[in-house]
C-alpha cells in the first residue's frame, strides 16, 4: 500500500468510526423555528474532547516490527473525568464518541515512544484498534506535544489555576505558547473533520481552552460545551497571565461553561469583566450579544466501582496485613500528589502540633502519608517534607514505632482500598484544588467503620461533603483540634455524618455529573434555537431593490455602527473606506443620507462635515443640520435649568469613581465609566442612577438613557425616532427605500418609529393613483450585533465592518 493511500483509508475509517445518519438539526431557516426546535429533540451524538485518550495502547507481540498491531490498555488517571465519559459512551441511548492525544506507545521493551516517527500504516492501525472503544485519536508531534503539555499547560496554566503567579514557577519559553496554540488548532482541526452540524462537543479542562472558540469560528451554530476540571482563580491573580485575552475568549467561544464550584464561577466572570469589559450575570455572560451560560457541576466518582474494589478478596489479604502491622494504633490516611497546593508541609506540621497538645495519643497514632509525583519535580519541597517527617519521628517516635509512615510513589489499588477501608480518619489538607475525589473515595470505603473525615475548606468538594469537617490548613493549631474531636466523636455522631456524605457520594457520582452537564447543555443549546432570531442583512437583496429605487433614504448611527466602539470616545474616527462610500452615495441625486449621533455637532462637523450633501443630527437628535444648510437647535426653546443639578451629581460620583469621566453636551450630559473597573463602575452607575430618578427625573421633563458604560440625561421629548420622523416629511410615502442602520438603545427609537410608519405609508401607497406609488417601499432597519440581540430592527450584521461594505456596495450601483 503507497503512502497516499494509506493515509486516504486512515481517514475513511475515522470518518466510519464517527458517522452518522441523521439530519442537521441546525439546518432550518430561521422563519422555522418549530421545525428546528423539534430537530434539536432528536438524539444526538456528542463529542467528548479530552487532552489524553482514555486509551493507551503498545505494541503487539505479534507484530516486533512496522507495521505493528496495538494492544489498547485503559490509561491511568483522571479517573473521574474518564468515568463520567464512560457512563456516556456504555449508555445504550446515547451516542458518544470520544477524541484526544493518543500519547506516547510503549513497544515490546516497554519504552515510549513518540508516534509521529511510525509509518502511516501503523497509524492507521491504532485508529482500527480504537474503533470498537468509540475512540478518535489525534496526532502530535514530539515538540508541540512537550511546549503545550510539559511546557504551557504545566508550567504556566496550571500553577495560575492553582494561585501560584505564573512567573513563580518556571522560566517562560515563547515557543509553549506557539506550541499550546498549535495543539488546539490540530484538535479543532480533527474534530470538525468528523462532526456534524447536530452533534454537541464537550470540551474538558485547561490543556484545551482555545479549543472552543476554534470551533466556533469553524461551526458558528455548533453546541459547545465546556469544563474547567481545575480551581479558577481571582482576577487579580489571573490578570498578570500575557495571553489572558486569548484565554478567556477562547473559553467563550462555548454554548456553557461548567465549573466545580461557585467560586471558580464567580472568578472567571469576575476575570471576563475586568480583563476584558464584558457584562455578565451570575449565570451568564455577553460575549459581545451572544450569551455564553455559566454554571456549577461538582464533579463525582465512580462509586459502584469503587465499591466494587473495595471488596475483593486481594484487599481484604491486604487489609489483614495492615491490621497486624498497625494492631492497637489510630490509623490516620492521607493521599496526596507532591505539589505545593497538596498541602503535604501543612499537614505535618498540623500533626506534630496534635502529637504536642495531646500527649495523650502518642505512641498510639499513625498517619500514613502517600505521595506520588507532581506535575514538576521540586527537589526543595521533598527536602523540607524529609526534614518534617524526621523531625516527627525523632521527638516521638522510637525504634519500635514511628508515628509518620512517608511512602513516596504510586501505590498499588489493592493497598490503597484496604488503606481506606481500615482507616479511623482521613486528613486532607490541600491549600487549593479541583475536586478531590480521594475524600469522595474514601467514603464510599468507609461503610463498615464510618470514620471520619477532615477536609480542608479549600476543596472543591468542601461545599458538596457536608458531614466532613471542615479546616484551614493554615490554621495548625485548630487542625489538631479537629484530629482530637473527630477521634472522640461518639459512635451515633460518626452515623450521623457518614451517612450524610455518603448518601451525596452515591447519588452524585461520576454518571450523574456526565448527565447532568450535558442536560443542561441541551437545554441551554435548545433555548437559544427557540428564541427568535434576526436573520442576517441579505446582501444580494438590498443591493437589488437599492437599485430598483429612485429616491432613497439612509439614516445612520456613528458610534458602533460606522466606527467600532472605543474606550477612548476621541479615538472613534471615521474609516477611509466609510468617508469614500459616504461621499458616493451623497454625490447621487437620488440619495438622502443623514448620519444621526449622540456626539455633539463640533465633532460631527470636524470628521463628517466636509462631505458635501451629507445631512447631520447630533446629540440624539437635538441638533440638524441639512446639506449646504447651518445647524438648527430643535431645542432653543427649551428650558435647560436642570443641568446644573445633573452636573453636581455626576460630579460627586466622578470623584469617588476613578476612571470615570463626564461629557457635557449643549442639550444632554453624559457620564462614562468605560474607563473605571467594571464591577465597580456598574453599582456606582446604579447609585448614581437611583440618585437621578429621585431628586430630577421625577420632578424634571428629563429622562436617563442607559448606554453603553454611560449614562445620558436630556430632555423627555428628544429621541433619535423624532429625528427619523422629521427626515421622512410630511409625505413618508415618497420614499421608494429606506434603511436605518444602529447599535444600542438610542437607535431602537429609530427601528421602532419607522417600524409604525411603515404600516401606514404601505396602506398609503396602495390607494395612490400615481402608478409609480402602488408598490410597497422597500425598508431596511438593521442591528449591529448577534442574531439572538433583542432589537426591533428587522435584520443584523456581526460589526460596524459590515456596515461600512455594505455602503461601498450600495455606492458602487
Amino acid at each position: 500500500m503507497s503512502s497516499k493511500q494509506s493515509l486516504h483509508k486512515s481517514a475513511d475509517l475515522r470518518l466510519q468510526v464517527v458517522s452518522l445518519s441523521r439530519n442537521n438539526s441546525f439546518s432550518g431557516t430561521v422563519d422555522q423555528p418549530p421545525n428546528r426546535r423539534d430537530e434539536f429533540k432528536k438524539p444526538a451524538r456528542i463529542i467528548a474532547v479530552t487532552h489524553f485518550l482514555p486509551f493507551a495502547v503498545s505494541v503487539s507481540e505479534e507484530t516486533p516490527d512496522e507495521p505493528y498491531q496495538w494492544n489498547v490498555s485503559r490509561r491511568k488517571g483522571h479517573t473521574a473525568m474518564y468515568a463520567g465519559i464512560r457512563s456516556l459512551v456504555e449508555n445504550q441511548d446515547i451516542d458518544c464518541t470520544q477524541l484526544g492525544w493518543i500519547g506516547y506507545y510503549q513497544d515490546l521493551n516497554g519504552n515510549e515512544h513518540t508516534c509521529e516517527s511510525l509509518s502511516d500504516e501503523s497509524r492507521f492501525n491504532i485508529v482500527k484498534a480504537l474503533e470498537p472503544y468509540h475512540a478518535v485519536p489525534v496526532f502530535v508531534d514530539k515538540d508541540d506535544a512537550h511546549g503545550h503539555y510539559e511546557g504551557y499547560s504545566k508550567q504556566i496554566l496550571w500553577p495560575l489555576l492553582h494561585y501560584m503567579s505564573w512567573s513563580d514557577s518556571h522560566p517562560v519559553q515563547p515557543k509553549w505558547w506557539s506550541s499550546y496554540q498549535r495543539v488546539n488548532k490540530i484538535f479543532a482541526s480533527a474534530l470538525t473533520s468528523i462532526c456534524n452540524d447536530d452533534d454537541i462537543i464537550w470540551v474538558h479542562d485547561y490543556h484545551l481552552l482555545l479549543l472552543p472558540e476554534l470551533i466556533r469560528s469553524a461551526l458558528p451554530s455548533a453546541t459547545i460545551g465546556f469544563f474547567l476540571h481545575s480551581p479558577f482563580p481571582s482576577s487579580e491573580l489571573f490578570r498578570s497571565l500575557p495571553q489572558r485575552k486569548e484565554i478567556l475568549y477562547g473559553m467563550l467561544g462555548s454554548t456553557s461553561i461548567g465549573f466545580q464550584t461557585y467560586s471558580y464561577a464567580r472568578h472567571f466572570l469576575s476575570s471576563c469583566t475586568r480583563v476584558l469589559g464584558l457584562e455578565s450575570s451570575p449565570t451568564g455572560i455577553d460575549n459581545k450579544g451572544n450569551m455564553v451560560a455559566i454554571g456549577v457541576f461538582p464533579i463525582g466518582i465512580d462509586s459502584k466501582s469503587v465499591q466494587k474494589r473495595r471488596s475483593l478478596p486481594s484487599v481484604e489479604i491486604k487489609m489483614k496485613s495492615l491490621r497486624e502491622m498497625f494492631s492497637n494504633k489510630l490509623i490516620i490516611i492521607g493521599r496526596d500528589r507532591l505539589d505545593e497546593v497538596a498541602g503535604i508541609k501543612q499537614k505535618l506540621e498540623a500533626f506534630e502540633r496534635f502529637l504536642e497538645m495531646y500527649p495523650k495519643y502518642q505512641n498510639n497514632v499513625v498517619l500514613i502519608q502517600v505521595t506520588q509525583p507532581g506535575q514538576t519535580r521540586q527537589p526543595r519541597m521533598e527536602s523540607k517534607i524529609s526534614e518534617l517527617v524526621t523531625s516527627i519521628n525523632s521527638n516521638y517516635g522510637s525504634l519500635e514505632f514511628m508515628p509518620v509512615l512517608y511512602h513516596h510513589t504510586f501505590l498499588d489499588s489493592d493497598e490503597y482500598m484496604a488503606l481506606l477501608n481500615i482507616a479511623d480518619l482521613c486528613l486532607i489538607t490541600v491549600i487549593r484544588d479541583g475536586m478531590n475525589t480521594g475524600s469522595l473515595e474514601y467514603v464510599v470505603c468507609q461503610q463498615d467503620k464510618h470514620s471520619p473525615l477532615i477536609l480542608s475548606e479549600f476543596t472543591g468538594t468542601a461545599g458538596s461533603v457536608s458531614g466532613a469537617i471542615q479546616i484551614n490548613p493554615w490554621d495548625y493549631e485548630a487542625v489538631a483540634q479537629a484530629i482530637d474531636t473527630a477521634f472522640s466523636m461518639t459512635p451515633e455522631e460518626k452515623t450521623v455524618r457518614y451517612e450524610q456524605m455518603y448518601k451525596h457520594v452515591m447519588s452524585h457520582d461520576a454518571q450523574y455529573w456526565a448527565n447532568s452537564f450535558v442536560e443542561d447543555l441541551r437545554a441551554t443549546a435548545l433555548a437559544g434555537q427557540s428564541n427568535t432570531e434576526t436573520p442576517c442583512l441579505d446582501s444580494a437583496l438590498i443591493i437589488k431593490d437599492f437599485a430598483q429605487a429612485r429616491r432613497r433614504l439612509i439614516m445612520l448611527d456613528y458610534d458602533g455602527t460606522l466606527t467600532p466602539i472605543t474606550n477612548i470616545p476621541a479615538e472613534a474616527l471615521p474609516p477611509p473606506e466609510m468617508l469614500v462610500a459616504l461621499e458616493k452615495l451623497c454625490a447621487d441625486q437620488r440619495n438622502f443620507v443623514c448620519v444621526i449621533s449622540g456626539r455633539d455637532r463640533q465633532f460631527l462637523e470636524l470628521h463628517l462635515g466636509g462631505i458635501k450633501g451629507l445631512a447631520l443630527s447630533g446629540e440624539h437628535g437635538s441638533f440638524i443640520r441639512y446639506p449646504g444648510g447651518e445647524w438648527i437647535n430643535l431645542l432653543d426653546q427649551m428650558d435647560m435649568g436642570w443641568k446644573d443639578e445633573v452636573m453636581s451629581i455626576f460630579q460627586f460620583f466622578t470623584e469617588r469613581t476613578a476612571g470615570s469621566t463626564i461629557e457635557a453636551k449643549e442639550t444632554s450630559i453624559t457620564w462614562h465609566f468605560r474607563n473605571a473597573d467594571p464591577e465597580y463602575g456598574e453599582f456606582q452607575a446604579k447609585e448614581c442612577m437611583n440618585h437621578l430618578e429621585d431628586s430630577v427625573v421625577s420632578k424634571l421633563p428629563v429622562e436617563i438613557l442607559v448606554g453603553k458604560k454611560c449614562l445620558e440625561v436630556r430632555p423627555i421629548s428628544v429621541n433619535k425616532g423624532e429625528i427619523v420622523k422629521r427626515l421622512m416629511g410630511t409625505h413618508p410615502e415618497q420614499w421608494d427605500f429606506v434603511a436605518c442602520a444602529g447599535d444600542d438603545k438610542t437607535d431602537e427609537d429609530m427601528f421602532r418609529a419607522l417600524r409604525t410608519m411603515q404600516r401606514s405609508i404601505g396602506k398609503t401607497r396602495a390607494n395612490s393613483d400615481d402608478p409609480s406609488l402602488q408598490e410597497p417601499p422597500h425598508y431596511f432597519t438593521i442591528t449591529v450585533g448577534p442574531a439572538d440581540k433583542k432589537s426591533a430592527a428587522a435584520w443584523h450584521v456581526t460589526s460596524s465592518q459590515k456596515i461600512v461594505e455594505t455602503l461601498t456596495d450600495l455606492a458602487a450601483v
